[in-house]
Formats: C-alpha cells, structure tokens, sequence
C-alpha cells in the first residue's frame, strides 16, 4: 500500500525509477554481451593456435617414419598428443605409399562433442610425403565460456548492486522524498488549509520551488486573513461590523442561556450627528465617529463587545451583566462622552437603549427591544439611557 501511495501511475517518480533501471541494466547487459564474446573469440583463438602448434609438431615428427613408412616412428608422439582432452582423433596419411601410417582416434560418442578438422601437408625438398590430420573437440571451449560467463555475471551483477546501493538513496532522498512532500504541500494549498507551513532547507531546485510554494502561500494566508478580518471589520473605526457582530453575538448568546448567566445589550446612537457632517463635513463627522469609538472602548471591559451596525448607530454586548449593572455602566460612558470636545471643537452626546436577554429570545427580538429603548431615549430628550421594560 505504502509503495502504491509513493509511486503512482504516470508518475515523476516511476519515470525516474524507470529511467534509472534501463540506464543501470542496458550498459551492464551490453557489457556482458561484449565481455562474453571477446573471451569466446579468445578461446577460440586459443584453441586455434593450439591446432596449428599439434600440426606443426605433426609434420616435422613424420616426415622421416613417412620416407620409410614406418609407423613406430611416430606413433610415440601421437600417443602423447591424444592424451590432451582437446584432440579427438590423428591420421597420418603417406602418399609415397598410398596408405595410412596411423589413424587414432579416441572412444567418444558422435553426439558428445563438436570438432573440426585441420590437415597439414608434408613436404620435404619440395617433394609431397603425405599429410597429417587432427581433428579437435571444439566443445572444449564451453565449460570455460560458462566459467567466463558466470564470472562476468558475478562480476556485473555486483556493479549492478554497488551502483543501485549507491544511486537508489540519492535518487530517493534528492528527488523521490522531495517530490513527494511537494505533492502533499500543493495538495495542501489546493484544499485552502494556508495555516499549514512547510519549511525547506535546501537550496536544490525542488527545495527552491517548496521555497516559493511556501512564500506564495504565505501571502495567500495573510491576504485571507486580511480580507476575512475586513469583512468582519469596519473600515473607519476598526470595529467590528454588523456581521462581526453578528457572529459573535451568536455564540454570546448561546452560553448565556446554557449557563443562565446574564447578559445584557445595549444599542447607542450619536444625537444630531447628521448636523454634524451637514456643518462640518464628513472629514470631520468620520473624526468624531473614531473618537466616539476610542472613548467606549476605552471605558468597557476585554469581555464586552463594542461593533458599528450603522452610520452612527453603535451596539454593544454585555456578557455576565444584568440589566441594573448595564445601566450604570452606559450612564458612565454617556457621561464620559458628554465631556469631551470631539474634533469639531464641540460637544456629542449619545443616547442608549438597554435590553437583557431572558434565554428565549431572538436576536432580531433582542435588536428590536434596545432600539425600542432608543427610541424612547430620544423622545425624552437624547442624552440619556433608556432600559427596555418587559
């Protein structure tokens, strides 16, 4: 399973297992082709040369037992010649006489061995004694060209294995191990999961594309980061928005009620800011809602969330407070906002709808009461906190 994951079909990494078995096998199977028939020729050469030496030795040892056709005179010497493994069989043929001084041969089945035949002619003083033949059991060559052979199979076969022990882990571990582990990475960043990093070390061209895989991804993942966080993000004031607001509510509001701890929320409005941009200009209106922003914020806790859901319309969430403590918390930033000069030179103040969450309702229901709250805040005056009474 391990090997079929590693190394698939129509792979990089089969390709190269291939092209490394073909260019290992071809050279060493071509060697041995070679090596095998260079040692062939050599055996048959020196069988050869063996031949044309008997033949030699032949003539000059007959030439007188043929004068006299005398048989004894060489049949010392073919005895010792038929003692090599190599010669079959030896005629000594006199033409003076027309008659064979001696033929030999050894006790061999037809089918044991392959021979071949040489024949040498005798001349003395330019006359024609007769000839000599031996013929020579050419088999003899194959128990020394299947010696060669299995020699030269060892031989290669430990080339073979030397090259492969040594190619094998730099192949595996430079180009097979790296390619893998850029498949998963890119198989990573197909799927959209840019948190996962990948560091590469190297400084070979794989490890330079891992490099620039990871760097893209890097960017990807700061820029998804990025847009994720302005979309939950208000652009002017660095608050969250109504659907970052949304989205946190969401899960307030559920260990509110599964724990029965309080909660409360809290819808603001700036009085009269649409006289403010009129008068002033939006230049300045956008000023006074950041400071607005920086104000509150500075006077609520980590836990409470402060989010624009509209133009001047500001909501904050109160977890783990009632809707008594709500209220004098809202009156102490009213106040707050009250006294300080924003960036016109003047006064803003802010008018506030309070509501508590039983457990029961919805979040559209909860928005409703506060801005309910408001409403009556404004009626009253503005510049004051309302709480919606249930």
């Amino acid at each position: 399973m391990l090997i079929n994951r590693a190394i698939k079909l129509h792979s990089v990494a089969l390709y190269l297992v291939c092209v490394l078995l073909l260019g290992l096998l071809l050279p060493i199977a071509a060697g041995m082709v070679i090596t095998l028939g260079q040692e062939r020729i050599k055996l048959e050469d020196e069988l050869s040369e063996f031949h044309r030496e008997t033949l030699k030795t032949l003539v000059v040892s007959t030439e007188d037992a043929m004068l006299s056709f005398s048989p004894e005179g060489v049949r010392n010497i073919v005895g010792v010649l038929l003692k090599d493994e190599r010669i079959v069989s030896i005629e000594v043929f006199s033409e003076l006489f027309d008659l064979y001084l001696l033929r030999v041969s050894k006790q061999i089945p037809d089918h044991q061995f392959d021979s071949f035949s040489m024949r040498e002619t005798v001349v003395k003083d330019g006359e024609v004694l007769g000839y000599v033949q031996v013929e020579v059991d050419s088999g003899w060559i194959i128990p020394r060209i299947e010696e060669a052979r299995n020699h030269i199979i060892l031989l290669f076969s430990s080339m073979f294995l030397s090259a492969l022990l040594l190619v094998v882990p730099a192949i595996y571990y430079k180009i097979l191990k790296p390619l893998r582990r850029l498949t998963r990475q890119a198989d990573i960043l197909s799927k959209g999961e840019l948190g996962v990093e990948y560091e590469w070390r190297g400084k070979d061209e794989l490890s330079m594309l891992g490099k620039t895989l990871e760097d893209m991804r890097g960017k990807l993942n700061e820029n998804f980061n990025f847009m994720k966080e302005m979309a939950v993000t208000d652009e002017l004031t660095g608050l969250p928005n109504r659907h970052g607001f949304s989205a946190e509510i969401k899960k307030i509001m559920h260990l509110s009620k599964r724990y029965k701890h309080p909660l409360s929320i809290a819808i603001f409005d700036l009085d009269y800011f649409k006289a403010i941009n009129d008068t002033y200009g939006h230049g300045v209106g956008d000023e006074v809602l950041k400071d607005f922003s920086r104000l509150v914020c500075s006077r609520i806790r980590n836990t409470d969330i402060f989010a624009r859901i509209g133009g001047e319309e500001f909501v904050m969430v109160m977890p783990e407070t009632s809707i008594e403590a709500a209220r004098l918390l809202l009156n102490e930033i009213r106040e707050v906002v009250s006294g300080q000069p924003f960036a016109h030179g003047e006064k803003v103040t802010t008018s506030i709808g309070v509501t508590s969450y039983s457990g029961v309702e919805q979040l559209d229901q909860l928005l409703e009461a506060a801005d309910k709250a408001l409403y009556q805040a404004k009626r009253k005056g503005r510049d004051q906190v309302v709480v919606h009474l249930r």
